[in-house]
């Protein structure tokens, strides 16, 4: 879910939510708000040797997909195993990776449901679905930036919401690589993760804003090769506006395309939703209470989609 900026507000408003005393210094919020992009940046990880960057987009995909909760619980393991000076710092991160999982895991299905008609609606579309998905989600960034900052992406770039220190980088590299060893058989070095983050900075900074000459330029170069530009899909536009229709803010409705529950909810509502749960949820996870979390996170994968772990 390329919604950089969207993860990044939820956050902050989730932090804020956290029991006092979780978040103590502002290294361990920006590892909180780092972890709060979730494994997105591993989709991105590129100079690097083919098998590692290969390694690095297999986890994001398997952790999308399943073993929520086991690898959830391996990461609060993981902390323990910090040294001493370093636990407070992994917590921080872990609990933003657990905040992003929360709401892709109410939102996605809704960005889904949209794909699904537009696809139905132009049968064309039928192969860019990895970009209509980001145009989707791009939108969405660029709303929510303007609805709860009044900002947009010139003030405020998407790449700026990746702000980490060599610290940070460190320490989430080796939870993530012994999270990728332990719970999906994956041998990553612990130095892949921050090269990823890195890797996912430099797109942002080389595409957005959607309106500038280099995104059409990269644009062009691409669909010699293909026929749709992801570059022009993930880039955000620098024109804020508080109409958009990928928000659904007109409560149309639409279906869960993994449950066909029908819902008029507004990407706002599932968001603020999530935040609901947010307290509970991260209080059970500090604990590492199980049976709490379970049925709150409802054995949903970060797709949204009922899954059995």
């Amino acid at each position: 879910m390329p919604a950089v900026i969207t993860h990044h507000l939820f956050g902050e408003e989730a932090v804020s939510l956290l029991p006092e005393g979780i978040i103590q210094n502002q290294e361990e919020l920006l590892a909180f708000l780092l972890g709060n992009q979730g494994p997105d940046p591993l989709f991105s990880r590129a100079l690097t040797i083919p098998e590692a960057a290969h390694n690095c987009h297999v986890l994001a995909r398997k952790m999308h997909d399943g073993k929520v909760l086991e690898a959830f619980m391996a990461l609060h393991q993981g902390v323990s195993h910090l040294p001493e000076q370093d636990k407070t710092l992994g917590r921080a991160f872990v609990l933003g990776l657990l905040g992003h999982y929360l709401l892709d895991s109410r939102a996605h299905a809704f960005v889904y449901a949209q794909q699904d008609d537009l696809t139905q609606a132009n049968p064309e579309l039928e192969d860019a679905q990895h970009e209509l998905h980001a145009i989707i989600e791009s939108d969405i960034d660029t709303w929510m930036l303007w609805s709860m900052r009044h900002l947009t992406v010139l003030e405020s770039p998407a790449a700026d919401y990746l702000a980490r220190t060599e610290r940070v980088d460190r320490v989430a590299g080796a939870l993530v690589s012994a999270m990728a060893q332990s719970v999906f058989g994956l041998s990553i070095n612990p130095e892949e993760y921050g090269g990823a983050v890195s890797n996912y900075e430099t797109i942002f900074r080389l595409i957005d804003p959607l309106e500038s000459l280099k995104v059409q330029a990269i644009a062009r170069v691409e669909m010699l090769l293909r026929s749709h530009s992801m570059a022009r899909a993930l880039a955000h536009s620098a024109k804020g506006s508080d109409e958009c229709p990928a928000a659904n803010l007109e409560h149309r409705r639409w279906k869960n395309p993994y449950t066909d529950e029908p819902s008029s909810k507004s990407f706002a509502d599932l968001f603020f939703e999530a935040l609901e749960i947010w307290e509970e949820l991260s209080e059970a996870y500090v604990k590492a209470d199980e049976k709490t979390l379970a049925p709150l996170m409802g054995k949903l994968n970060y797709d949204g989609k009922p899954v059995e772990r």
